[in-house]
């Protein structure tokens, strides 16, 4: 049984990851057309600017990122993750154990703003792509609403994909688990305009849904019910097999970003735990972030 983490020390890292969800939550309902990298940015961000502290009871946290680079350093491979959480419990400076926890992130499409994927071209000309677009574009100054709904779908997502079948075969091969964090607007349904008037937006405290975690075997089984390249919508990306919370009104779409961190991975009911030195499987490269 391993040693446990401290009760404050979760409860601090619950209250870091809320700050992200937040960041990446509002960041979606202000810009629906953004990038999934700009969403996990956002929460690097966040995290970012903890930094190492000490705790009311002495223990000190250090919370530290680190950018791998994107798709483009990995010649074409299917990404198995987008974001790795890696926790490491230290007494005296000598390591007791780590925590592994993969996550391949999704953005949720709204109905009516369209998301342009970013093309390989983009990594290779990149600043200039900022200034190449010398056409007349359509005008800006006559806001358009836009909506997510139970109908909106995860449009980089597809019942089948090879990417589905490479996450499932790196489970397999490393008993190292995956689970998809999924961006979503603040709530189901939810409504916004753009361009918006400056200095407005969702708020902190408004957001019941937010980014979800679900497994891969959640995931997997979700996508498995729709046709061959069939994207997935909102309402079908859900547990198989959860019960309703009374205090969670959107339970059934996985857990909140900061339950999982803090209740799952944290109190080792999730993730994959490390207690020897020189495991070959904590070493393998397929994260991309």
């Amino acid at each position: 049984m391993p040693e446990m983490i401290p009760e404050d020390v979760i409860e601090f890292t619950r209250g870091v990851f809320a700050t992200a969800n937040v960041r990446a939550t509002t960041a979606l309902a202000r810009q629906p057309a953004a990038h999934e990298e700009m969403l996990d940015f956002q929460v690097f961000a966040a995290l970012d600017e903890v930094g190492p502290c000490i705790l009311g009871s002495g223990i000190v946290i250090d919370i530290d990122t680190h950018w791998l680079g994107g798709r483009r350093h990995y010649g074409g491979r299917w990404e198995i993750a987008d974001i790795g959480i890696v926790i490491v419990l230290r007494r005296g400076g000598r390591m007791l154990w780590r925590k592994v926890g993969l996550l391949q992130s999704k953005r949720l499409y709204s109905r009516e703003i369209p998301v342009v994927e970013m093309e390989l071209a983009d990594y290779r000309i990149g600043v200039g792509r900022l200034v190449d677009r010398i056409e007349d574009i359509p005008t800006r100054t006559h806001p358009r609403q836009f909506q997510f709904t139970d109908e909106c779908v995860y449009g980089a997502m597809a019942a089948s994909s090879n990417q589905v079948g490479v996450i499932a075969d790196y489970v397999a091969k490393h008993n190292i688990p995956v689970y998809y964090s999924l961006y979503n607007p603040p709530s189901m349904p939810f409504e916004g305009t753009t361009p918006r008037p400056i200095n407005t937006g969702p708020s902190a405290d408004a957001i019941p849904l937010g980014c979800r975690v679900l497994t891969w075997q959640e995931a997997h089984a979700a996508l498995a019910e729709l046709p061959v390249g069939r994207t997935p919508r909102f309402i079908e990306m859900v547990r198989q097999t959860s019960a309703a919370s009374h205090s969670d009104s959107f339970d059934r779409h996985g857990w909140r970003l900061e339950t999982f961190v803090a209740d799952e991975v944290m109190r080792c009911r999730e993730g994959r735990l490390f207690e020897s030195k020189d495991d070959a499987d904590f070493y393998t490269n397929a994260p991309r972030q």
